[in-house]
């Protein structure tokens, strides 16, 4: 779409009169597609430079969908003033509404709508893919379930087009509109965008869709068949997202994969499955996490055993999303299970035009998280699991750093403390996730009031003083507001001992294990997390040198979350569940004294590495830090 034209609309929006930018942003799009609507149903590509000449007769859909029309006519003139400056470029012919609405909204408006669109390259691929399995014929039936802007429809449309052609059936754009292709949103202007795509993309003006408004996770009755294709790309809304009623309906509708604290798009292969025919394929995009993510295993476990798994295309943390920070996967799934043996993995490398094609056994698949590699690769890792003999979680405690509730109050620097002059005793050392790698803390001097150590205002007076400047914040918090907390406390304060005590600190998410034992107390952010509280046979000193070895960091980054294309989530539920290997003789002092070399050349003959297997390891280890 022309930059220019573009320019052009966001700066008419930013002017209105309206100050509800997405409403006006809709009002906007509907306005343009009326003026193009009427060029298409009056035969004309060219606008005629008179508004009034706009057809308000006969207008359909446009008519149907009346409730985006703000009816701002100095906003009007401008948009059809600027349409008659672009009447070469901006034409019924192909318009596509929603990647324009696409682009005038804002990364975090698309958020707050939980609203992601997927690249049309993504699109064409996964049609293409579902389409050669199918072998697609015009009695075909094909469902977007959460169709949004109608990006997955339209392209159907067209390359249903094409199949035909190539297979000498004649089928035109309206048997194609009204009798293969459907499509479900809970969204009105999504239902809008859908049908005025299609609309503009098809050699017809009046159509008799089967684009519906309901939510198909809980009202689809009126559907009333199953679908040979059921392909989209279902929201990511998360537990924080949704109000608890909802979730109590989903949680009950949908036990088999979900959790309260699930991505509802889980759901989405559950219900899909409901509607699609014995030999149909489900065909969704969705974030890569539920492969690995602890309140997946329903979902995994549902797949596994009600889906021939066709193929996974893994973008292992490569954000193809504009403007969403979420790595996808591409899953087909057959309903026809009397062959489910094995399927293709595709996985992206850090070089995204490299990847890696593993045919992979779907009977080898774990509840507790899909961990799919090579041959080689397998038989590494399955060594070292089998050879590892404690859990993390039977030698020590993990605990999370502190959440202040506003950390403008109670981090200071010390040109603050000498400013306000501080009480020193409440001053501890502060640092963040990205102060930590294995060998050093990059400190920063900064500094927490530990507040929660004020038994009595009157002790601290400068302190005090100086949190006044944010009580009335501080007094927002929840936990103050349910008289939890005093207002001039610490949100969660943790265990102070903890902090002062010797510990092991390691950052949220990484992109390389970065385990710091730490000696010097100091105070943490939640984004880190740390070991303490050992078992008497365990030394810290061999505890770290163990989680930072090589061969570690390769079992660890095999069944890993990943969260970028090189960040991994070190959370504690995976952490805890990870095994390592405890000599039998009490010999781990000696080995982690003599540092990290000795520790490699430990575990290497513990776990028996071949120099093949160094370098497979090496590959794992060796990306950017």
């Amino acid at each position: 779409m022309d930059k220019d034209f573009i320019k052009g609309v966001t700066s008419i929006i930013k002017n209105s009169n309206d100050t509800n930018y997405i409403s006006n942003v809709k009002y906007v799009i509907f306005f343009i597609s009326k003026i193009l609507y009427n060029c298409k149903i009056r035969g004309n590509d060219v606008l005629d430079g008179n508004l009034i000449s706009l057809n308000n007769d006969n207008l359909g859909i446009i008519n149907e969908y009346s409730s985006f029309d703000l009816k701002q006519i100095e906003v009007e003139k401008q948009i059809y003033a600027l349409m008659c400056d672009f009447k070469n470029t901006v034409t019924h012919e192909n318009f596509i509404p929603a990647i324009l609405y696409e682009v005038l909204l804002t990364p975090k408006e698309k958020k707050s709508l939980g609203q992601v669109y997927t690249p049309f390259n993504i699109v064409d691929k996964m049609l293409s893919d579902t389409f050669y399995i199918k072998n697609i014929n015009k009695t075909h039936k094909i469902l977007d379930p959460a169709c949004g802007g109608g990006y997955f429809l339209i392209a159907a449309l067209k390359k249903i087009r094409i199949e035909m052609k190539d297979k000498d059936l004649f089928v035109d754009d309206k048997y194609i509109l009204e009798n293969m292709i459907y499509g479900i949103d809970i969204d009105d202007f999504s239902i809008f965008l859908t049908k005025m795509g299609l609309i503009f993309n098809s050699s017809y003006s009046f159509i008799n869709f089967n684009i519906l408004k309901t939510d198909f996770l809980t009202q689809t009755d009126e559907l009333g068949q199953a679908f040979d294709i059921i392909i989209g790309n279902p929201p990511y809304i998360g537990h924080k997202q949704t109000n608890k009623e909802y979730r109590t309906t989903l949680n009950n509708k949908y036990k088999e994969v979900f959790y309260d604290k699930s991505d509802i798009s889980y759901c989405f292969f559950k219900r899909g499955k409901e509607f699609l025919k014995e030999d149909g394929v489900l065909c969704l995009i969705t974030s890569r996490y539920f492969m690995e993510a602890m309140y997946a295993d329903k979902l995994r476990n549902f797949i596994k055993s009600s889906f021939q798994i066709v193929s996974i295309v893994d973008y292992n943390g490569f954000r193809v999303f504009k403007g969403a920070m979420i790595s996808p996967a591409v899953i087909i799934l057959s309903n026809d299970v009397r062959n489910k043996n094995e399927f293709s993995y595709v996985k992206y490398n850090m070089d995204s035009s490299k990847i890696d094609n593993i045919t992979y056994e779907q009977t080898k698949l774990c509840n507790k998280g899909w961990i799919i590699l090579e041959t080689k690769e397998e038989e590494l890792y399955n060594r070292i699991e089998s050879i590892s003999n404690t859990y993390i979680n039977d030698v020590c405690s993990i605990k999370q750093g502190i959440i202040t509730g506003l950390d403008k109050a109670f981090i200071v620097t010390e040109e603050e403390i000498n400013k306000y002059n501080l009480e020193s005793s409440l001053l501890k050392r502060w640092i963040k996730n990205s102060n930590i790698s294995k060998t050093n803390i990059l400190y920063k001097n900064l500094y927490l009031i530990y507040s929660n150590m004020i038994a009595d205002e009157t002790d601290y007076p400068n302190t005090i003083n100086y949190l006044q400047t944010f009580k009335e914040n501080l007094m927002n918090r929840r936990e103050c507001k349910n008289g939890i907390r005093k207002w001039y406390e610490l949100q969660w304060g943790r265990v102070q001992s903890d902090f002062e005590n010797p510990k092991i600190m390691f950052p949220y998410k990484s992109n390389c294990n970065n385990f710091f034992y730490d000696m010097n107390k100091y105070f943490c952010s939640a984004d880190i997390y740390f070991l303490n509280e050992l078992r008497s046979d365990v030394t810290y000193e061999y505890m770290q040198n163990y989680l930072n070895s090589n061969i570690f960091e390769f079992y660890f980054k095999c069944q890993a979350k990943k969260v970028g294309v090189n960040l991994f989530e070190y959370y504690p539920n995976k952490i805890n569940f990870m095994k390592i290997y405890l000599p039998e003789e009490k010999n781990d002092k000696n080995i982690s004294n003599l540092g990290k070399i000795s520790i490699e050349i430990f575990l290497e003959k513990v776990f028996n590495i071949s120099g093949e297997e160094k370098t497979i390891i090496n590959k794992y280890i060796s990306q950017k830090r």
